[in-house]
């Protein structure tokens, strides 16, 4: 019987890739497509070891109008809040949540500091607002806060919806011990510009 490194090394390393990957943390922002809206995974997908909206937390998205006025700037709040929470991330989207648009990019998001980076999915023309590296970093502790600017859509009259995803982390950039948090809200058709 004949002795091979290979055989014994190929499964150590396989092993080893494989670990890395699904320990992966994500500091500059998420994969995009991660909020649990229309379909998506949401953080849940990489940080899979407690159950989701775990009692002990909470998520809020404040700011988001009841009924939205077409063409108007809105400051919107996300704050997770989790004890012993070190670390945290997020990812949102505003999308159209019925009509001839039904998931489509409903407005505008916009950026107001290095804490939050908008990207757009090139597949979707969807655009997600998640957090950066800096944004990772808690407000206070056990308890993170975001801000980002949303433009209502100029002609629309669909509903909006608005899906949030995120993760009260330990930071010890692996998949176990973290706490993800979904939640959604929604706004009513435009009443037009005054």
């Amino acid at each position: 019987m004949r002795f091979s490194w290979f055989g014994l090394a190929l499964p150590v390393f396989l092993g080893t890739v494989l670990v890395t990957t699904l320990g992966q943390a994500y500091p500059e922002g998420p994969p995009v497509a991660h909020t649990g809206g229309f379909g998506e995974p949401t953080c849940h997908r990489c940080h899979f070891d407690q159950p989701i909206n775990a009692p002990g937390g909470s998520l809020r998205l404040v700011g988001v109008p009841e009924v939205y006025t077409a063409g108007a700037r809105y400051v919107l709040t996300i704050e997770l809040a989790r004890p012993e929470m070190q670390r945290g991330g997020f990812q949102l989207a505003a999308r159209f949540a019925n009509g001839g648009s039904v998931a489509r990019q409903a407005g505008r998001l916009g950026m107001l500091d290095d804490r939050v980076e908008v990207v757009r999915d090139d597949s979707s023309a969807v655009q997600y607002a998640h957090h950066t590296e800096a944004g990772t970093v808690l407000a206070t502790p056990d308890t993170i806060r975001w801000m980002i600017a949303w433009s209502a859509p100029e002609m629309a009259t669909a509903r909006v919806v608005f899906h949030v995803s995120a993760n009260a982390a330990n930071d010890d950039a692996s998949e176990f011990g973290d706490f993800v948090y979904i939640a959604e809200r929604g706004s009513r058709r435009a009443i037009g510009r005054e």
